[in-house]
């Protein structure tokens, strides 16, 4: 089925339509990982965003329950070169086209995703849709219209588990306060042994207290880390009290309790090849990425907080910890899905952390 992808800037691009053939709204964006399509659309952080992917065969080895990373949030739309004529992998359990399907989820291909990439390095994000051919230009550039700004916008509700979950039953206990968490980020934490209680976005300090935690995990998320209503306060008061660790979101959040800020991106950090220096040990790793939005690193000058962390792309802060208190966060994912699986060790600092800090 012929279908279109439309730019806010007017930039029409013709291909061909996958998944459910429908309309399709969000911040375009790209992403530069080699492999992990399927990780990549059900990744809760890119929930409102629509992502073109800059390697051009997808499809090749099919798809895999295991993969998924979220039943609660993806990408509003995919855009990509082209589709694999055959499925490769022994494993798969499904081809792509009907994956996204199943997803409800609209994508694109046979369109120029090099153009598209270069487009959005040199001029910023943009919102865009994508539609069926047969739908009017006028229609379709009315429904793109209503878009909404990514500055400002409020997602982790929408994509947080509704209700508190329990996974594993290790000796540590992890409350990990889900503002778009990926699955990956929990099976890192019930491999080491620790039980992980899995809370809405906004539960309240007193609620998270009252589970009694060894340490609180604030997962990754989609949207403005600003605009997410009243979690600085919770934030704040946890890590006066327990071990803390930050990831994306989280750790945006970590900041802006801190008194920092955050600001947008031009284009944001997605891809699984990204260089991040690492000041502590002099070391450079190679992280998977998935934000548009930044803590300024000025914002960030006080005593108690030691710069841990710096992208080699563009210079922009990855990570801190706090001297006095057994709180850190980053701005990467280490957790690995699809890779690469440099920073995995953090965990582990983290269940280190939690062995040696003190909780009321």
């Amino acid at each position: 089925m012929e279908g279109f992808l439309l730019l806010t800037d007017g930039t029409r691009l013709d291909g061909l339509l996958l998944g459910a053939r429908a309309r399709a709204l969000g911040e375009l964006v790209f992403n530069t990982s080699v492999v992990g399509y399927q990780e990549i659309l059900t990744d809760p952080s890119y929930h409102g965003q629509i992502v073109v992917l800059t390697q051009p065969e997808i499809g090749n080895y099919g798809v895999h329950e295991n993969a998924c990373e979220s039943y609660l949030g993806r990408a509003a739309g995919l855009v990509f070169r082209s589709l694999s004529p055959q499925v490769y992998h022994p494993e798969s359990e499904m081809d792509l086209d009907a994956y996204l399907r199943s997803l409800d989820t609209t994508a694109i291909c046979e369109v120029d995703t090099r153009y598209l990439t270069r487009k959005l390095r040199d001029g910023g994000a943009q919102n865009a849709a994508l539609f069926p051919a047969a739908i009017d230009t006028d229609q379709a550039r009315a429904y793109l219209a209503g878009a909404p700004n990514m500055v400002g916008a409020s997602l982790a509700p929408l994509v947080s588990t509704p209700r508190p979950v329990e996974h594993g039953s290790g000796s540590k206990h992890v409350v990990l306060v889900d503002f778009g968490i990926k699955l990956q980020t929990i099976k890192q934490l019930v491999q080491r042994g620790c039980r992980v209680t899995q809370v809405p976005w906004n539960t309240p300090f007193n609620a998270i207290q009252a589970l009694n935690p060894d340490g609180i995990l604030l997962s990754n998320g989609p949207g403005d880390p600003d605009a997410v209503p009243g979690v600085r306060e919770v934030v704040a008061r946890l890590m006066d009290h327990y071990p803390v660790m930050g990831i994306c979101l989280g750790y945006q959040i970590m900041a802006l309790a801190l008194g920092g800020t955050t600001y947008k991106l031009p284009f944001g950090h997605r891809g699984g090849n990204h260089p991040v220096k690492d000041r502590i040990s002099n070391r450079v790793f190679i992280t998977a990425q998935n934000h548009g939005f930044a803590v300024d690193e000025e914002s960030m000058k006080h005593p108690e907080i030691e710069i841990t962390h710096h992208s080699l792309f563009d210079g922009s802060l990855e990570g801190f910890r706090l001297k006095e208190r057994p709180v850190f966060g980053v701005q990467f994912h280490p957790e690995a899905a699809p890779g690469p699986r440099d920073c995995q060790p953090l965990f582990d600092q983290f269940l280190t952390l939690m062995g040696e800090g003190t909780h009321a």
